[in-house]
């Protein structure tokens, strides 16, 4: 049934297409049914014309029902899955030794100046004063010694941007080879000049370039935000490729573009 959704909500503009083209086909089927029945002279030509108008009118039935379900499928079911995703992102909970607690303090007293009687300094006894030959010898003991290598700090490796070669369909974050887990969101823009809407999909693999499955869509342009939420717990582990599409009113869409991440549950 997720198959069938996933077909209808991709093909749902020539779905309408289609229906539109049968809809223009019975009405003219209906006008010309109707004026053969006016002019029909004997009963078994009128009850024939009766028959293709009842034919006419379910087809008609037909056609809306397979028009709201297109419409079901492409509309309400996507939003009414990502809505479900993102109400399921559990908060981010401190661990019970970062909790705040508030320990209360004594504040000092001011304390009473006493008269501190004066004490006959001691006199320090002398610093020896160290053999010079003996020093001579430690110097050279210190410079015969090796030297310690000092190793540098590792710099850190950041992720690599995405492959997004139009500047209308790019995603942010996460970055090509980073590291997921649990529930995450894709960030990015999707816009375009005569924009109609945008899809993610995803693939198993590194670089996939074909075999995408559905995963959202957005009927309003994200410049900079939140693209989609994504469960990896029904993924299995090892690298995943998430794609952007921005599809505009004539059906066509800019480069798209991808992403590859590691799953690691």
């Amino acid at each position: 049934m997720g198959v069938l959704i996933q077909i209808v909500a991709t093909y749902a503009p020539y779905i309408y297409l289609v229906c539109g083209l049968i809809a223009l086909y019975q009405l003219y089927r209906l006008v010309q049914v109707r004026a053969d029945r006016r002019q029909a002279v004997f009963t078994l030509e009128r009850e024939r014309a009766m028959r293709e108008l009842y034919g006419i009118f379910t087809g008609a039935i037909g056609l809306l029902l397979v028009m709201g379900f297109t419409y079901f499928a492409s509309r309400t079911l996507p939003q009414a899955a990502a809505s479900e995703a993102q109400n399921a992102t559990p908060e981010p909970t401190l661990p019970p030794e970062f909790s705040l607690q508030i320990v209360p303090t004594n504040t000092p007293l001011f304390a009473t100046p006493s008269v501190t009687p004066t004490s006959t300094p001691t006199p320090e006894p002398a610093t020896p004063t160290p053999d010079p030959a003996q020093a001579t010898a430690l110097a050279a003991t210190a410079a015969a010694l090796p030297a310690t290598p000092t190793t540098a700090p590792a710099p850190a490796v950041a992720a690599a941007p995405a492959n997004c070669p139009d500047p209308r369909s790019v995603i942010t974050a996460p970055g090509n080879g980073e590291t997921v887990s649990g529930v995450f969101s894709l960030f990015g823009t999707a816009s375009h000049e005569q924009f109609d809407f945008y899809k993610v999909e995803f693939a198993p693999g590194a670089d996939a370039t074909g075999g995408f499955t559905y995963l959202a869509d957005g009927r309003s342009q994200v410049f900079g935000g939140a693209l989609a939420s994504v469960d990896t717990r029904g993924l299995s582990n090892g690298p995943w490729t998430f794609q952007l599409t921005v599809v505009d009113v004539t059906s066509n869409y800019p480069d798209q573009c991808r992403v590859t991440v590691n799953v690691q549950n």
